[in-house]
């Protein structure tokens, strides 16, 4: 090998940390990672690679040409690309939201996507993330009209095989498949309707893929499509806070930390978050309007982590939910975050570019979050803020409000 590493300079948790995201990917365990591997670990998490991909992914790291990876040239090059500045371009007390937002691009951006081309800057509110998700929108009654007849035309001009499952709810369910219903994903995308289309069937495929055939119609409800997941909706990963920020952006809070994810069923984790998604975003047109904030403390250890619920998830939200993101605050991270982080990136594609990392003491931590629309008072106990979250109580609530709806 051309260059060795130097492992007695990098922290053990770090790299016990790139032993356990190696062995992702080392199925069959011999130390060393074929092009076979590498595609069929893309494929797990759901992402499809071209053969010449792959092959090139093992010769960027391949330094003594075998054609394999194995664990040393593995680590040069999760060495190799920290240095390109994409965690120091997420940490939140380097990019204060100031500097980073661009409102007349924003209002260029939307003009062009709502095609009103008079759009002035007092409809716009620029996301503080740099992006568009946290954009108002004038809603008018025109406009929704408008939207929803060129929504459904999006439908009719799709191949069947992408509407497979959208079409089975319609003829299934075809009175939740409502105006309603389009508008939240109109809502989503900021009312393109062809996005919004394409969102909604991404939904459908979703739940059927993870409720199955005979859930996937049911009402969201804990005696019905989740009747079968009581144990793992008591488990407080996902979790509605019920507080939003000062710009109006619902907060979601994943606790990684709460429980080792490694053990648990990934479907039935995507359920029940789904079902806390679901239900905060169909209720509240607040927050389909705004958009969300998901919250999320990074696990101690890559051992209690599961990539493949961070992977699905990642999918749904950026791609399926009736809610758009505006970022993901990654919170006190560990000394393997970078690792996590990097192997993110991969399994997350370009939501990952909406992560902001929030490090230092509690005292800390609070100070950058008033930057982004947070103080104590809308924060979680577990992150240093002042909200309870009682995840029996939520239980108990949404049983109560779904019993009076039936």
């Amino acid at each position: 090998m051309a260059t060795e590493v130097d492992f007695s300079s990098i922290p053990e948790e770090e790299l016990q940390a790139m032993k356990d995201c190696f062995t992702l990917f080392d199925t069959n365990n011999d130390g060393m990672i074929d092009a076979d591997e590498l595609q069929a670990g893309f494929e797990g998490f759901g992402q499809k690679r071209r053969r010449s991909s792959i092959l090139r992914m093992i010769d960027l790291a391949d330094k003594d040409d075998n054609k394999m990876v194995d664990f040393e040239e593995f680590v040069m090059l999760m060495k190799e690309a920290e240095m390109d500045g994409s965690i120091e371009r997420a940490m939140a007390e380097k990019n204060k939201p100031q500097d980073i937002v661009d409102p007349e691009q924003a209002e260029r951006d939307l003009r062009r996507r709502l095609e009103r081309p008079n759009l002035t800057r007092d409809d716009i509110n620029a996301s503080i993330y740099g992006n568009l998700s946290g954009v108002k929108v004038n809603e008018t009654p025109e406009l929704i009209t408008s939207k929803t007849k060129m929504f459904d035309d999006e439908i009719a001009q799709m191949k069947p095989t992408k509407k497979k499952a959208f079409l089975m709810a319609v003829e299934k369910i075809p009175d939740r498949i409502n105006d309603k219903h389009k508008l939240m994903f109109l809502r989503a995308e900021l009312f393109n309707s062809k996005k919004a289309a394409i969102r909604c069937c991404r939904h459908w495929d979703f739940m059927l893929d993870i409720f199955g055939p005979e859930k996937a119609f049911l009402p969201l409800t804990q005696k019905g499509a989740l009747r079968d997941d009581a144990e793992t909706l008591k488990l407080a990963l996902y979790s509605d806070t019920g507080e939003k920020d000062s710009h109006g952006q619902h907060v979601l809070f994943v606790n990684f930390r709460s429980v080792n994810a490694s053990k648990l069923d990934c479907k039935a984790v995507c359920r029940c978050a789904v079902y806390t998604i679901w239900n905060r975003v169909e209720r509240d047109e607040v927050t389909q309007q705004n958009g969300m904030v998901a919250q999320m403390t990074i696990p101690q250890s890559t051992r209690t982590w599961n990539p493949r619920i961070t992977r699905q998830m990642s999918l749904y939200v950026r791609y399926g939910a009736p809610v758009r993101l505006a970022c993901v605050h990654a919170l006190y991270p560990g000394r393997f975050f970078k690792v996590i982080f990097r192997v993110g990136r991969i399994l997350a594609g370009e939501l990952s570019s909406r992560i902001k990392v929030f490090a230092g003491t509690p005292q800390e931590v609070m100070e950058q979050m008033k930057d982004y629309g947070l103080t104590e008072d809308r924060l979680v106990e577990e992150v240093g803020g002042k909200v309870v979250l009682d995840r029996e109580k939520y239980l108990r609530d949404m049983a109560a409000m779904e019993e009076k709806e039936e």
